[in-house]
């Protein structure tokens, strides 16, 4: 299957295949992955591949999400000094700039970005959450946490209103048990691909039972 992307040129319309990864047949996002890639968020390597399980740097991350929410409005000054450890001439310059200008990313103490630092689970949500500007949850964030994980309180501090409001919101995805988030682990391109898929499409196109979302009583 392909995409059918329609692109002007010379004055001619000519129709470009999207073509899907050739390595996710059976995997259990492949649907959302396929969306992803057909909507231009992100893309399989050269050899065709998508690679769902390799991680993603912190500057890849920032080129990713301003591609998935190109119209977020601009809520914070960026000033092009502000991080001490992204060169001039650094490909995903223009993606950090964005991505903290429109709150979906932040940096480090001292100025830090460290964008070739693999991106954690949990900074991808945060992410989200920050971007989307979600509420604080309306349950007590330690009740939603503690219902929704098993490993809640790995999530460290400065994350865990972000992570309960994301709950609420279902925007958090884990396979294969939603229940054991593993904030700290690195996130691979399938768990951002399933991420952003939560949080875009409508209706959901991740299957309901990789979901978190806080137990009720008794069950």
């Amino acid at each position: 299957m392909s995409f059918i992307l329609t692109l002007v040129w010379s004055g001619r319309t000519v129709a470009q295949p999207t073509r899907f990864p050739n390595d996710i047949q059976g995997y259990w996002a492949q649907q959302c992955v396929n969306y992803i890639v057909g909507q231009g968020i992100m893309k399989p390597f050269p050899d065709g591949t998508f690679r769902p399980n390799l991680p993603v740097t912190r500057g890849r991350f920032a080129d990713i999400i301003v591609r998935a929410f190109p119209d977020a409005p601009v809520v914070l000054n960026y000033n092009r000094d502000y991080f001490v450890d992204i060169p001039d001439g650094y490909w995903a310059n223009a993606a950090i700039r964005k991505a903290f200008e429109t709150n979906f990313l932040a940096g480090y103490p001292d100025r830090i970005f460290a964008p070739l630092q693999n991106i954690p689970r949990v900074q991808v949500i945060v992410a989200i959450a920050s971007g989307f500007n979600y509420t604080l949850p309306f349950q007590p964030t330690e009740e939603v946490l503690s219902q929704a994980f098993m490993d809640g309180q790995e999530i460290p501090d400065y994350a865990r209103d972000y992570v309960a409001s994301a709950v609420e919101n279902r925007v958090v995805v884990k396979f294969p048990n939603p229940r054991q988030l593993k904030p700290n682990q690195w996130a691979t391109r399938g768990d951002i691909a399933a991420s952003l898929c939560q949080a875009k499409a409508s209706p959901s196109i991740i299957p309901p039972e990789y979901v978190a979302a806080p137990r009720l009583e008794g069950n």
